[in-house]
C-alpha cells in the first residue's frame, strides 16, 4: 500500500468513489478492486479512532480512579484528624471553642474536597463523551484535566497546610492546659497548705478553749462548794438539824475501797428526795464520808470524801437538789461508830434547817 493512501480521510476517498462511478472509468469489478485498498485503509483509520478513544477512555478513568484514591486518602486524613480533635477536645473542656472551630474548619474542608471532586467528576464524563467526538478535543481535555490535577494537588498541600497549623495550635493549647494545671495543682497544694496551718491553729484555740473551760469548770466548782460551805455555815449557826438518814452500814453492803453506791442506798436517797419536797423551810444537806481504819489517813480521806461526792452527785442529777444546798466532808476513820470492831463504813447526811 502507497503511503499516500495513509493520508486519505473517510470524507474524500467516498467523493473519489463518487467521481470514480459517475466518470464510468471503470466496470463495477475493476471499481470494487481499485476501492480495496481504500477501504481497508479506511477500516484502519475506524479501528485506531475506536483505540484512540478508547485509550482516551482508559486514561480517563485512570485519572477518576487516581483522584477516587485521593477523595479517599483525603477523607482518611480528615476522619484522623477529627479523632484527634476529639481527644483533644476531651481533655481541653475549657477549650471547647477553639475546638469546635476547629472541628468547623475540617467539616467545611471535606465539604469543599468533595464539591471539588463531584465537580470533577462532572468534568471527566463531559471528558469522556467529547473523546468519543473526536481525537482534536482529546489532547484539550488531558490539557484541562491535567490543570484541574495541579489545582487539586494545590488544594491538597493548602489542606495540609491548614492540618498542620491545626495541630502546631493544639500543641500550643496542649502545652498551655499542662501550665494551667500546674498552676492549679501548686495554687491547691498552697490552699492544702493553708488548710493545715489553719487547722492547726484550730487545734490550738480549741486547746486554749478547751483549757479555758476547765478552768471555768474547777471555778465553777470552786464557787459552788464556798457558797455550799457558806449555806452550811449559816445552817449551823442559825439552823437546826431536821432530821438524819444514814447510809449503807454494813460492809457486804458497802465493799471496802468502792465509791459506788448499792440498791439500798439508792432507795433511802428517794425517800431523802420526797421528804425535802415536803419541806416548808428553806434546808442544807450536810453529807459527811466515814470509812474503816484499814489504809492510810489520806487514803481513808480521799474514800470518804469520794462517796460523799457520789451521793451529792445522785441528788443533783437524778433528783434536781441544787448543789449550793448540799456540802461534803470526809472524817476518813476519824469517827468510828464502835472502836473495837472498826464498823465504819457509813454516809452520814444531816438536814439543817432554819429555825
Amino acid at each position: 500500500m502507497h503511503p499516500e493512501y495513509r493520508l486519505i480521510s473517510p470524507a474524500f476517498a467516498g467523493l473519489l468513489l463518487t467521481c470514480l462511478l459517475l466518470a464510468g472509468c471503470a466496470t463495477e469489478s475493476a471499481l470494487q478492486t481499485q476501492t480495496q485498498p481504500l477501504q481497508e485503509h479506511i477500516e484502519r483509520v475506524e479501528q485506531a479512532l475506536v483505540a484512540s478513544n478508547q485509550a482516551t477512555r482508559n486514561a480517563s478513568e485512570k485519572s477518576a480512579d487516581a483522584l477516587a484514591e485521593r477523595q479517599s486518602d483525603l477523607e482518611k486524613q480528615v476522619a484522623d484528624m477529627t479523632a484527634q480533635l476529639a481527644k483533644l477536645r476531651d481533655q481541653l473542656q475549657a477549650r471547647e471553642s477553639i475546638a469546635a472551630e476547629t472541628q468547623a474548619r475540617g467539616d467545611t474542608s471535606d465539604k469543599l474536597i468533595e464539591a471539588r471532586i463531584g465537580h470533577i467528576e462532572n468534568r471527566l464524563d463531559a471528558t469522556a463523551t467529547r473523546a468519543e467526538a473526536a481525537d482534536r478535543q482529546n489532547a484539550q481535555q488531558n490539557t484541562q484535566l491535567k490543570n484541574r490535577q495541579q489545582a487539586d494537588a494545590a488544594v491538597v498541600t493548602a489542606m495540609a497546610a491548614n492540618l498542620s497549623d491545626a495541630e502546631r495550635r493544639l500543641e500550643e493549647m496542649s502545652r498551655l492546659a499542662q501550665a494551667s494545671s500546674e498552676q492549679m495543682s501548686k495554687r491547691m497544694d498552697a490552699l492544702q497548705a493553708r488548710q493545715e496551718s489553719d487547722t492547726l491553729a484550730d487545734e490550738a484555740v480549741n486547746q486554749r478553749l478547751r483549757a479555758a473551760e476547765d478552768k471555768l469548770t474547777t471555778l465553777s466548782g470552786l464557787v459552788q462548794e464556798a457558797l455550799a460551805l457558806a449555806a452550811k455555815e449559816l445552817f449551823l449557826a442559825n439552823g437546826r438539824e431536821a432530821f438524819t438518814v444514814m447510809l449503807t452500814e454494813d460492809k457486804v453492803l458497802y465493799p471496802q475501797n468502792d465509791p459506788h453506791l448499792d440498791s439500798n442506798d439508792v432507795a433511802k436517797l428517794n425517800v431523802l428526795a420526797v421528804d425535802l419536797g415536803k419541806l416548808d423551810q428553806e434546808y442544807h444537806l450536810d453529807i459527811q464520808g466515814h470509812t474503816a481504819n484499814n489504809s492510810t489517813e489520806d487514803n481513808n480521806y480521799n474514800l470518804g470524801k469520794a462517796r460523799a461526792e457520789v451521793v451529792k452527785r445522785y441528788l443533783h442529777e437524778k433528783k434536781g437538789i441544787s448543789i449550793s444546798r448540799m456540802s461534803t466532808l470526809s472524817y476518813g476513820a476519824n469517827k468510828p461508830l464502835n472502836a473495837t470492831n472498826g464498823s465504819n463504813r457509813r454516809i452520814y447526811i444531816r438536814v439543817l434547817v432554819l429555825k
